[in-house]
């Protein structure tokens, strides 16, 4: 399937002259990280939240003032309309970005293909594998065995866990945001008195609830715009507990407690590349599994497992709920298990 039918159309943009407050005002009314900044149609330049928070708190740039085309990325990526689906994947890869605007055929911007939508790519890449595991099956093949599910199978938080940059309560936004930049990261840890996470703050949060109404950076404290209670999971919790967790509570990152302690970050977009490099794994494993061994029947029940096992993982992508991923981890570890046991 192409670009085209996945990425959202009509995106949020922006002129290269306007200032980066009014850009934040925008991006707030119309919920979106992404501005595409365009002249005549055709995209010069991307404009994100991340953009604005670094430029506008962190630089020390009036973003009453500082325009949109001195803080934007220039030459941006982009994506035909037409161009297949693993390849805007592999633009996202190679980038290191999570947005792409899409063009036609004439360069002009028609919509933005984000890595929120990375779960129906996952979907497209499963049944891509269905295809190919059931172009080598025997003529009216039907598998007789079924893989079991695998118990204890699901890796814990632990594992996901990313660097923690915290400030006090006390400190002002300007001192958050310039961690952000020195430390690279997306979110800030605000914590009590005794150390404790009282909360988070995020790129986002410095672009909408300073930028955005113009308070004083210097002033407006982090207390006054983290987002509190800080939601945590603990290190030994389950993956597909916390996915749920931000699902329900429409978080991106959680912060990670060990023996009552900050020992990490957990990113939904981590989850979701930690997912799609399982399921490039699980194809890579199968084909080479199913072509070293097509003659016997062992390859011949393997293949069969495969392609009913990835059918049932792409319908269940298409209509994500908060047991979903907790299943893909479950249906990867079967499969891996299986794979192993079947080269014994």
């Amino acid at each position: 399937m192409p670009v085209s039918s996945y990425c959202r159309r009509s995106p949020c943009t922006a002129a290269p002259g306007e200032t980066l407050q009014v850009s934040a005002q925008r991006m707030e009314k119309e919920g979106v990280g992404l501005l595409v900044v365009v002249e005549e149609g055709r995209p010069v330049g991307v404009l994100s939240d991340r953009d604005i928070a670094l430029e506008a708190l962190a630089a020390r740039r009036d973003p009453a003032v500082t325009r949109v085309e001195d803080a934007m990325t220039k030459r941006p990526v982009t994506i035909r309309a037409d161009a297949p689906i693993a390849e805007a994947v592999l633009h996202m890869s190679r980038q290191g970005v999570r947005r792409l605007p899409v063009v036609d055929a004439g360069e002009r911007t028609i919509g933005v293909i984000a890595a929120d939508d990375l779960v129906r790519l996952l979907a497209e890449e499963i049944a891509g594998l269905a295809a190919v595991v059931t172009a080598q099956l025997p003529v009216g093949f039907e598998p007789s065995v079924r893989v079991p599910e695998a118990e204890g199978a699901l890796r814990r938080v632990e594992h996901f866990g990313g660097e923690v940059v915290c400030v006090r309560s006390g400190a002002p936004v300007r001192e958050v945001a310039e961690a952000m930049r020195e430390h690279t990261v997306g979110c800030i840890v605000v914590t009590g008195d005794a150390g404790e996470p009282a909360g988070v703050v995020t790129d986002r949060d410095l672009a909408i609830r300073v930028v955005a109404p113009g308070l004083d950076p210097d002033v407006t404290l982090a207390s006054a715009i983290m987002s509190s209670p800080a939601i945590t999971a603990q290190a030994s919790d389950p993956l597909e507990q916390v996915v749920a967790t931000m699902r329900t509570r429409g978080v991106r990152r959680i912060p990670i407690l060990s023996d009552g302690r900050l020992s990490g970050i957990v990113a939904f977009d981590d989850l979701l590349v930690a997912f799609g490099e399982e399921l490039r794994r699980l194809g890579r494993a199968t084909v080479r599994d199913v072509r070293s061994e097509r003659r016997s029947v062992q390859a011949d029940r393997l293949r069969g497992e495969v392609v009913e096992r990835l059918r049932e993982l792409g319908t269940r992508l298409q209509d994500v709920g908060d047991k979903t991923l907790h299943g893909v981890a479950r249906e990867f570890e079967a499969l891996r298990e299986r794979l192993r046991r079947s080269g014994k």
